[in-house]
């Protein structure tokens, strides 16, 4: 082999060494980056689900639940076990040794699921079955470690809670009054009370009920307890600011006589006396109203908290630690989490955890009693981040509430009342020890 041939020859190996180099890096990339999925068994199987019943409209669970996974795993049957009934509450569960393998719970009270010693860290499970997390509100995400108090994720949320305020066309029609726009504020909310609240032909109509003092105090991120020092937190600046602007919207003559969650949905949809009512998602509540000419914008906003609404509020699906299918029961979770689901769930006006422009435009279209109202003021408030929940909770609102009747039935200045709840709860927290 001459020279020539020989440098010939020697750029050729070259340059096949550099394919194949170039070949195996891009193959070696391609399998990091491509989705294998897990082999996980496929032999029958019954998985125990628990959940709120009460807390599903009806076939909810066939829908979103049951008929997916038969659909995607025919071997997997779920069996659901009724947390809200007395006889399979989840520490009747626990006490009789019947452990679920998936249990849903709530951020606001998460704690009644991390005390039963179910929880467990569903992060490797998540990355096993390369579930895509950006997929899904961030917020939402983030707020099951905040609520569990945990720096690693117990479980996925599927659905929560959005904000909006609902109002009577018909009162605002009868006053002269413009309709509320997506993005007024509380103090626009309490100036329009002022001119929708009158008393005509017998009647007493109502401006603005802006519900138990515990929701606006969780826009400001106000809780009842430092989860830390385990000392009350309802003595604070936030609580006192909740007070003062609820009571100014009560002290507006002839709106005194409030009504808070849920008689306040009774006067808004029954009695029909009621013109705006900020709240949660009540649209399946709508279904029957007759003769309510209602719409609905956005949440109202505090100027310092700018498209801000209510503490996170969101249901939680968990594996848990002693389930001896996790694999399976993660499968569950992410087909309720798969776009085929939370798509439907958002045509029935329940709010998806999938985000995208696509599936909130889909919001509320298999509800005909929906058509033409302004659903997406439902997408415009973000929640307000989580705080860690607490056992106390539960106490905690009821003595702010009995704070803030103080204030208004016995004329008991803001911040005593405040400082004798605070009070009232450390005692509380302290007899509990």
């Amino acid at each position: 082999m001459n020279r020539k041939n020989v440098s010939l020859f020697l750029s050729l190996v070259i340059v096949l060494a550099l394919l194949s180099s170039g070949c195996a890096k891009s193959g070696s990339e391609s399998s990091k980056q491509g989705e294998t999925p897990p082999q996980v068994s496929t032999e029958p199987v019954t998985l125990k689900l628990a959940i709120n019943q009460t807390w599903l409209g009806p076939d909810e669970f066939k829908q979103y639940f049951e008929d997916p996974v038969k659909r995607k795993y025919p071997h997997i049957t779920l069996e659901m076990i009724n947390l809200s009934n007395p006889e399979t509450a989840i520490d009747k569960l626990v006490a009789s040794g019947t452990i679920p393998d998936i249990v849903q719970s709530a951020s606001t009270i998460i704690y009644t699921f991390t005390d039963t010693g179910m929880a467990d860290n569903i992060e490797p499970l998540i990355k096993k079955h390369g579930f895509d997390l950006s997929k899904l509100n961030k917020m939402a995400v983030e707020s099951v470690k905040t609520a569990s108090n945990s720096d690693y994720l117990i479980g996925l949320p599927w659905t929560m809670h959005f904000n909006a305020t609902y109002y009577n066309k018909d009162i605002f029609d009868k006053f002269g009054v413009p309709y509320p726009k997506d993005g007024f504020t509380w103090e626009d909310a309490r100036e329009m009370a002022k001119k929708l609240t009158r008393y005509e032909n017998g009647v007493q109509y109502r401006g603005l009920e802006p519900d138990v003092p515990s929701r606006m105090a969780s826009v400001m991120s106000q809780g009842f307890v430092d989860i830390k020092t385990m000392k009350a937190t309802l003595n604070t600046e936030g609580w006192k600011k909740t007070f003062e602007f609820i009571k100014s919207v009560y002290d507006i003559p002839g709106n005194g006589t409030y009504r808070w969650v849920p008689a306040s949905n009774d006067q808004f949809m029954k009695e029909k006396v009621l013109a705006m009512l900020p709240s949660l998602n009540l649209l399946p509540n709508f279904k029957g109203v007759e003769g309510l000419n209602w719409d609905m914008a956005q949440y109202p906003q505090f100027k310092e908290f700018p498209n801000t609404g209510m503490m996170v509020d969101e249901w939680i699906l968990h594996v848990t630690k002693q389930s001896k299918y996790k694999d399976q029961a993660f499968q569950v979770i992410a087909t309720v989490l798969s776009e085929e689901v939370q798509t439907l769930m958002s045509r029935n006006a329940r709010l998806p955890i999938l985000t995208g422009q696509k599936i909130q435009e889909e919001f509320g279209k298999n509800l005909p009693y929906l058509n033409g109202k302004n659903l997406q003021a439902a997408f415009k408030t973000q929640p307000a981040k989580a705080l860690p929940a607490t056992k106390y909770s539960g106490i905690g609102q009821q003595l702010s509430q009995e704070a803030f009747t103080r204030v208004m039935k016995e004329g008991v200045d803001i911040n005593t009342a405040l400082s004798q709840a605070d009070e009232k709860l450390n005692k509380q927290i302290e007899a509990s020890k």
